[in-house]
């Protein structure tokens, strides 16, 4: 592009490599040993190298090193810098123009390995540069472009787009993995059934089953060696939310269509267990209003008070210590001791589990209903009339009004649909209960509290009574253990107990 460069300059090396999945960084290796080469040959020194693994110069996100080289040599520490090729430094013009001001308010010069050296000193070396950044950014722009088509017609098709493996498949994202799917199918049964996220993770560690290894960003920007991790609840959530599970397309937030490849779950089990974790009152994490087992389900009796109650220790028993109690969440009504009324509300849904006609009694007959494929072939049939209003208003064969009138008739269509399919999916905590048999009482310690509280809701109604004033019937000082009165317990029975 110019003479050749004079000999003995103090230069620096900039390396960046757009993607780095694998973590290797051999990209921006190959780029430093190459702009060392050629500084060999020009007779430089280099006096300091500048990495971005794993980022791009186009997306506008920050690029670290970047920003310390060109601080480096604004405070003048070195002559100029060493690159592949000049997209290496900028991919958007303005980058281009805020690095050419400061290569020409310090005289510095750029050596690249593909495209030469600029002399921003003269007028045909500036335009030469901004020429680069001009065809630099349209060539970003063109693979962005590419990229988003692919992304579209990928999307049309029902295909996979491409990413990190998911859970349950393999890593061309369409063939089943039987090893990891059916603990997505287990997982989802669990969670209708009233399992909560945390006691199903701490199931899948007692299997040894762990996360899909993913090479995880370290504090420094790089990417480790790829690994495995523990469940956590939130990656199980995610996880089981994901519509991919249904074999759907999800686009934005929103389903748009079947997707090619085949299915985890049934589509209906999938819109059950999303109902379940989308629930607003379900949490993750048994805070301090969810470690006894009626909080939140015990309802007050006082008169016509619909509260429900919370446990709380701020009274203090006969002892002087703090006591858990349940009390209305008005503070004004009712209290009672936490330990035997879980104890006696406990014992009353065991004894009814127990019973020999427990199956019979309390798992409701399957519904008639229609077929499953039915349901999910009407779903898909109305993604499908979404899609076709928007292209016909897109080629203006109606109006804007009949697309929103018929895209709003056709929406409330699908949810219809959804909800039967939801509906048809909702199991009853109990039905995978061992019922009828002395094994239901030997795992109840063992269900976590969630599934506790699940079994209790379906079985009854907790109503606690103002208890009367005075020591109940049969009290004996320094021989009864509490004050606790069945009689002031109203249980009403969801299901037959006869």
């Amino acid at each position: 592009m110019t003479n050749p460069p004079r000999a003995g300059r103090r230069m620096v090396v900039y390396a960046r490599i757009s993607d780095d999945r694998e973590g290797r960084q051999n990209g921006v290796d190959r780029q430093e040993r190459q702009c060392r080469a050629l500084a060999d040959k020009n007779g430089d020194e280099i006096v300091a190298v500048f990495t971005d693994d794993d980022r791009s110069a186009y997306s506008g996100k920050p690029r670290p090193d970047y920003l310390k080289m060109l601080a480096f040599l604004r405070a003048g520490h070195a002559e100029g810098a060493y690159a592949l090729a000049p997209t290496r430094f900028y991919r958007r013009l303005d980058d281009g123009l805020e690095f050419f001001k400061l290569i020409a308010e310090k005289g510095l010069e750029v050596e690249t390995v593909k495209a030469g050296r600029y002399n921003l000193a003269t007028a045909d070396g500036r335009r030469d540069a901004l020429r680069a950044a001009v065809d630099a950014q349209h060539e970003a722009e063109q693979i962005g472009e590419r990229v988003r088509d692919a992304k579209a017609d990928n999307l049309a098709r029902g295909e996979y787009r491409g990413g990190p493996r998911p859970f349950g498949y393999e890593s061309d994202g369409v063939t089943i993995r039987e090893d990891e799917a059916r603990h997505v199918r287990a997982a989802t049964d669990a969670i209708i059934a009233g399992d909560s996220l945390r006691s199903v993770c701490r199931g899948l560690a007692a299997e040894g089953v762990r996360t899909v290894a993913r090479r995880y960003k370290q504090p420094d920007g790089t990417r480790g060696e790829p690994e495995s991790r523990d469940w956590t609840p939130t990656e199980l959530r995610k996880m089981l939310l994901r519509p991919r599970n249904a074999g759907l397309i999800e686009h934005k937030g929103e389903i748009v269509g079947k997707a090619s490849w085949e299915p985890l779950v049934p589509e209906e089990k999938w819109r059950a267990c999303k109902a379940v974790l989308e629930r607003a009152e379900r949490r993750t994490t048994p805070g301090n209003g969810r470690v006894w087992l009626g909080t939140g389900l015990y309802r007050c009796g006082f008169d016509e008070c619909t509260e429900t109650v919370r446990c709380s220790t701020s009274g203090k028993g006969t002892r002087g210590v703090h006591v858990p109690a349940y009390r209305c969440r008005t503070g004004k009504h009712v209290t009672r001791v936490a330990a035997p009324l879980d104890e006696h509300v406990t014992n009353l849904v065991l004894v009814r589990l127990s019973r020999p006609d427990a199956a019979a009694v309390l798992v409701p007959p399957a519904r008639s209903a229609e077929r499953h494929e039915d349901l999910a072939a009407t779903a898909n049939a109305l993604r499908g009339k979404l899609e076709s209003l928007a292209a016909d208003y897109a080629e203006d064969l109606i109006t804007r009004q009949q697309m929103l009138d018929g895209t709003a008739l056709t929406r409330q269509r699908l949810e219809q649909v959804e909800a039967r399919m939801t509906a048809q999916a909702q199991q009853s905590v109990l039905a995978g209960l061992p019922l009828g048999t002395p094994k239901v009482v030997e795992e109840w310690p063992d269900y976590h509290l969630d599934k506790q509280r699940a079994i209790v809701d379906a079985l009854m109604t907790v109503t606690l009574l103002p208890a009367r004033r005075g020591r109940p019937a049969g009290f004996q000082p320094g021989v009864t253990k509490s004050y606790f009165n069945p009689d002031a317990v109203r249980i009403e029975w969801k299901r037959p107990t006869d």
